[in-house]
């Protein structure tokens, strides 16, 4: 047993305020019946008793309620009735459901930082001693191209002058008439230039150093970049390596803002996307950013992952490490105009990705039902609705838990007190076509159950998607009274399980849905003592012959319907030949019967003759049916004319539910009805 939580123990009893008043004014309004005193526990609504005592749970005390006694006229078990004074007390509020394009809003904490692509470095590309620093503070801003220090080099004074002496050979040589010897010169003179290059000298360097013909005791180094001074590594008079770092510098233009997102977050986050964000310094004014990276590790101490946005920092606002604050919004996908059904967050009674929702009925302010609805994802103050509630209803946003508690006072179905079957020795006679369909739908349950213990999930999807069909032609039965609030309630839970099954994406999950629908297709099992049923194996030689029959019976019965004497003589032999070929497999009084039948149908010269001796065929053709089983037939169903035969009235088989007579043809082709379903096509 679950027990409520204390504060809803507290919610019960000041809802007693309001549990006497319902369905006074309210029924009176909306001439919902006389009602009943019944004394209940608040913390075991099932009990319900006629005069005041102790709980024989827990021994509290009963409270008194008023019980509806309006099931006739309910449009759910879920439904409630409140009068004015009730509805101010529990503070209800109701909102239209409406289509729109809620967005995500995800909040973000992080800091500014230098983007990495445009941070450079200067380096000595020769070892040497750093004689000179153009710029000597960090934060100082530079040019590209701008003098930043002069460094002596041994290593690139000998190589100046190798370049020189290099120049002057070549020169030397020009008028030579060795080929061979001018191209070594000329070879020489380019790996001089290359290696001065090399070592980080500008081609404008070494132009110059060729004019004048000396070589430098000291060699410039320029900036590669246009930026500030982030970090100065070397002191004048300092002796440094190859490859030792002078300066950083970085472009502040451009900056990066690193944020930590939470990994239930990570679903509104996507490349390219508008980032606005905040800092400290500038209260009130928005940054914008485009998310450029997100981290593809989660960081294992604080759960979650980095975010990186690409920011303008023309103006020089922006300091890397700054603290930001950032949200995100998302809007929701469209297709089309195809947008989603919106309620508030508020709204739902949520337990898992399946919520409780109450609902006003319209024109009965007041008059509230409760709906199982399917949910989808959260988008700021708003859920998205998948199915369960249809556009222009009006859902309860306030005052929604108040409604649970008073109906689960009053031992209906609730989010704390879930739907049980009553069982079927509580029901009237049901209608023999719901009960047959019910059947096919029991089957198809065992099925799906097989494939889905199998982990067939490719075989699984277009079950439940029959599964799904079948619910939509059972939804609205011929039914009446308590026992159509019970089915409704049945389907309502069934259909939620199957859209969620059908949702589902690892097998685990499939499981744990599958598990609810189980329970709550067994509640339908007690309720209309169904058999648990065992999956069928392969179809015997019998039932696919006797499929042949039923096929051809179908041909026959089209031909009479439409009073066309040629395509039913054709139909009859057709019909004479298959059972030829069934008859020696059925060892039941039934084929002597479907003989006969066949040898009159062929025998008949009329279409008078036909039908009369159709009757019988029909008959034995319906018990072979149910007592055998058919394979390669889709649905058979039985249907029924009072008025053949002098009012005696006559059966036939049919596959749908279309009435097209066979017994009267054009003349009364609408007349009758269905009686059953022998046999769901699967």
């Amino acid at each position: 047993m679950i027990h409520p939580p204390k504060f809803l123990n507290i919610l019960l009893l000041v809802f007693l305020l309001v549990v006497p008043s319902v369905g006074h004014t309210a029924d009176a309004e909306h001439d919902h019946g006389e009602a009943e005193t019944v004394w209940t526990c608040s913390m075991h609504p099932q009990i319900q008793l006629p005069e005041f005592g102790q709980c024989p749970i827990c021994f509290m005390d009963l409270i008194e309620v008023v019980k509806d006694t309006s099931g006739g006229k309910r449009q759910s078990l879920r439904q409630i009735s409140f009068d004015e004074r009730a509805r101010k007390l529990a503070q209800v509020k109701v909102v239209p459901v409406n289509r729109g394009s809620a967005g995500i809003e995800t909040r973000m904490v992080g800091k500014v930082d230098y983007d990495e692509t445009r941070v450079g470095n200067i380096t000595a590309w020769v070892a040497g001693r750093i004689d000179k620093l153009y710029v000597d503070y960090t934060g100082s801003r530079v040019k590209k191209g701008q003098a930043m220090a002069e460094i002596y080099s041994p290593e690139l004074l000998t190589a100046q002058a190798e370049l020189i002496q290099a120049v002057g050979a070549v020169q030397n040589f020009k008028d030579s008439g060795s080929t061979i010897l001018k191209n070594t010169v000329v070879r020489t003179e380019k790996a001089a230039r290359d290696k001065l290059r090399l070592l980080g000298l500008t081609s404008e360097q070494v132009r110059e150093l060729i004019r004048r013909g000396e070589p430098l005791d000291h060699t410039t180094l320029f900036a590669p970049m246009s930026g500030i001074v982030i970090k100065k590594n070397v002191s004048e008079g300092m002796y440094v390596q190859t490859g030792a770092p002078i300066y950083t510098i970085a472009d502040l233009d451009r900056l990066w803002v690193v944020l930590e997102a939470y990994e239930s977050d990570l679903q509104s986050i996507s490349l390219g996307q508008q980032v606005s964000f905040n800092i400290e310094a500038f209260p009130g004014r928005i940054f914008q950013g485009k998310v450029a990276y997100v981290d593809p590790v989660v960081d294992n101490k604080t759960r979650t992952i980095r975010v990186r946005l690409n920011v303008i920092n023309e103006d020089g606002v922006l300091k890397p490490g700054m603290f930001v604050r950032a949200q995100a919004r998302e809007l929701a996908p469209v297709a089309g105009d195809n947008l989603p059904l919106l309620i508030p967050v508020s709204a739902p009674l949520v337990t898992g990705k399946r919520a409780l929702v109450y609902v006003q009925l319209p024109d009965q302010e007041g008059v509230y039902l409760g709906k199982e609805v399917i949910l989808g994802p959260r988008r700021g103050q708003y859920y998205e609705v998948e199915s369960g509630l249809v556009e222009g209803e009006l859902v309860v946003s306030a005052g929604n838990f108040k409604i649970d508690s008073a109906i689960q006072l009053q031992a209906r179905p609730s989010m704390m007190n879930p739907f049980l079957a009553k069982g079927a020795d509580t029901k009237e006679a049901l209608p023999e076509l719901f009960l047959s369909k019910l059947q096919g739908l029991n089957k198809l349950f065992v099925k799906l159950s097989a494939q889905l213990h199998q982990g067939n999930k490719a075989e699984l999807a277009p079950l439940l998607d029959a599964f799904q069909s079948r619910l939509q032609e059972l939804a609205d039965p011929q039914l009446s009274g308590e026992e159509k609030l019970i089915w409704q309630e049945m389907v309502m839970l069934l259909r939620g399980d199957v859209i969620l099954l059908q949702e589902a994406s690892s097998r685990e999950e499939r499981e744990r849905i599958y598990a609810a629908l189980a329970e709550h297709f067994h509640d339908v099992r007690r309720q209309y003592t169904l058999q648990d049923g065992t999956a069928t194996g392969a179809a015997s030689e019998v039932q696919v012959a006797l499929g042949l029959v039923v096929n051809d019976y179908f041909i026959l019965q089209k031909s009479l319907a439409a009073d066309d004497l040629a395509g039913a003589r054709k139909a009859a032999g057709m019909v004479e030949a298959a059972l030829q070929k069934v008859l020696p497999l059925l060892a039941t009084p039934l084929a002597a019967e479907l003989k006969k039948a066949g040898e009159e149908l062929v025998a008949g010269g009329d279409l008078d003759a036909i039908r009369t001796a159709f009757y019988p065929l029909s008959q034995a053709l319906s018990q072979a049916v149910v007592d055998v089983g058919v394979e390669g037939v889709g649905p058979v169903f039985q249907q029924f004319c009072p008025m053949a035969f002098g009012n005696t009235g006559a059966t036939w088989l049919a596959e749908n539910e279309e009435i097209n007579n066979p017994y009267f043809g054009a003349m009364m082709l609408r007349c009758g009805e269905v009686r059953k379903q022998l046999h769901d096509g699967e």
